[in-house]
């Protein structure tokens, strides 16, 4: 499952990130291969393991 996010902004040590019902995911800037800028798109694709990946997105601290 490929999933789209928009960067829309940036906290402290995180990336805020937003899908298109414009639900806000905070994502660590350490777990990304560059820093991005805002209003640009990500890309994030989901395999078999997303429950691994779900349960780090539910375990991040949420400002």
């Amino acid at each position: 499952m490929d999933y789209e996010l928009l960067v829309a902004g940036f906290s402290d040590d995180q990336v805020i990130l937003k899908d298109h019902e414009n639900n806000i995911i905070y994502w660590p800037k350490e777990k990304l291969p560059q820093i991005p800028e805002i209003g640009q798109k990500l890309h994030f694709s989901i395999g078999t393991d997303k429950a691994s990946l779900l349960n780090e997105l539910l375990q991040t601290d949420n400002h």
